[in-house]
């Protein structure tokens, strides 16, 4: 009883520490440059590109992230996050700057192939110093604030966008004054503490050998997690890309309060409840809620009314904000403290996989069979994954609550 009360007390010590807040904040940073292109369509159409064009324009930076990140993320550690923090920052303010530069379609996609290199190379530092600091027995519940915050740009800044658009004349001019707002990340990021002069720091403060990529890549635990997650996230994109046609189509109007109240689900749970992920066994909490994805899915696929349209966003924001931290806790838990970097970066890896398949697999599946098809293929995913985790399970593979013995000996 008195290792949960320590174990409490130093959880709650870390939330309030300098090196808590300042991580928080960076990351809030990061995503806040990301959010505010909410509005790049119609910044899009004042410029002399053919529409035709838009869609590898928007695209780009996820594109470029999704493959320069799992590249980058094994030469990351311990001892090298901050200052290529600084040097990600520093593209990202340069990228933000430039667009006020780009008159055409060549130029435009080369800020953005920038802008998609600064966004990996900060996201893959950030997350390097942020698994130094997760406390081994409330790595869910640690996520899931950590999502919470990255949620929260994504919420704030788009509805204030025609505000700044006004206030300060045009699209580029919010480009510049988010730029500037990203400044804020050095003092941040400065202020993070570097000591790294203990035993287990110094194992993570160097660069990982081909072999031992090679090592983790064969660890049967880390393969079945990250497809789970990229089921789990291929079905969020095509909800998130799909969700407004298909609501326009069964007569419901306003689609996107489905989305706000996910996003309200998503956070409440992870607030409230957070602190039970860690207590349960991770495994048979990702199976269940899993499962319940899956019933969501078929019932959307069905559903006619607009209240029930409605109930099953906040039924999804709940599925949602447990599922995702619940996978990063067990890729935690999984991996031995030399790969949990490079493990948790795949696993947000499998996200941005996700969003890129995501609309790949919809769009002829909506084409030839319609709506009802695509959330039909969603519940078959969330099975699929429901599969993969009762293998994990069953197998031995994850002992959700436990770290290797050989972990251990280390």
């Amino acid at each position: 009883m008195s290792d949960d009360n320590n174990t409490g007390e130093s959880f709650i010590g870390l939330l309030h520490s300098r090196k808590f807040f300042c991580l928080m904040g960076a990351a809030f940073l990061a995503y806040a440059n990301i959010s505010v292109f909410f509005g790049f369509y119609d910044h899009l159409r004042t410029l002399p590109i053919d529409p035709a064009d838009y869609g590898v324009l928007i695209g780009a930076l996820a594109a470029v992230a999704l493959l320069v990140r799992p590249v980058i993320s094994p030469f990351f550690h311990a001892g090298n996050a901050r200052p290529l923090l600084f040097l990600g920052t520093s593209l990202a303010v340069a990228s933000l700057a430039a667009y006020s530069l780009a008159g055409g379609f060549w130029s435009l996609l080369l800020i953005r192939v920038l802008h998609g290199i600064s966004f990996a190379v900060v996201g893959t530092a950030l997350m390097t110093l942020i698994v130094e600091v997760i406390p081994k027995d409330r790595s869910a519940q640690f996520f899931g604030y950590i999502a919470v915050v990255t949620l929260i740009p994504n919420t704030l800044v788009p509805p204030f966008l025609p505000l700044l658009n006004t206030l300060l004349g045009g699209f580029n001019q919010i480009l510049l004054a988010f730029a500037a707002l990203t400044l804020l990340m050095f003092p941040l990021v400065w202020a993070i503490e570097d000591k790294g002069t203990g035993k287990e720091d110094q194992k993570t403060s160097t660069g990982l050998t081909d072999r031992e990529i090679i090592e983790d890549l064969r660890d049967p635990r880390v393969i079945l997690l990250l497809l789970s997650m990229l089921m789990l996230y291929c079905g969020h994109a095509l909800i998130f890309f799909f969700l407004d046609g298909y609501g326009r189509s069964i007569g419901v109007a306003y689609a996107g309060v489905f989305l706000t109240l996910s996003t309200i689900g998503e956070i409440g749970v992870r607030v409230v409840a957070g602190s039970v992920f860690d207590r349960l066994d991770k495994i048979r909490l990702s199976i269940w809620t899993l499962a319940g994805l899956a019933i969501c899915y078929f019932i959307l696929a069905h559903v006619s009314g607009m209240w029930l349209f409605f109930g099953l966003g906040l039924l999804f924001g709940l599925g949602w904000g447990i599922a995702m931290p619940v996978f990063n806790g067990l890729m935690f838990d999984v991996s031995k403290p030399r790969f949990r970097a490079l493990n948790i970066n795949l696993g947000l890896q499998m996200f941005q996989a996700g969003f890129f398949l995501g609309p790949i697999i919809g769009a002829p599946l909506l084409a030839r069979w319609g709506y009802g098809t695509i959330y039909h293929l969603c519940a078959g995913l969330s099975l699929l994954a429901v599969m993969l985790m009762l293998f994990n399970k069953n197998k031995k593979l994850a002992a959700a609550q436990c770290i290797d013995k050989e972990m251990e000996n280390e």
